[in-house]
């Protein structure tokens, strides 16, 4: 979803950034000058990202979540880059 008011802290985004989807949780979400953006944070890491997402960089929200389903295409990610 794109509506701002649907989107909250604590809500997992996928959002597109340097050629890459990332899913990641909202950490912060500010208004600046009318427009809405947010800081985002990987579960597993410990800081914050450096960047803020805008609302044309997000692909959608997660809705749900299955255990370990991602750990599958990391590790053939560090295999393969």
């Amino acid at each position: 979803t794109k509506d701002d008011k649907k989107l909250d802290v604590g809500d997992v985004l996928a959002f597109k950034y340097d050629n890459k989807i990332v899913v990641h949780r909202i950490v912060l979400k500010v208004n600046r000058d009318g427009k809405i953006y947010y800081r985002t944070k990987g579960d597993n890491n410990e800081k914050e990202d450096a960047i803020f997402i805008s609302n044309d960089m997000i692909k959608g929200k997660v809705l749900g979540r299955i255990k370990y389903i991602g750990l599958p295409s990391v590790w053939l990610s560090e295999l393969f880059d």
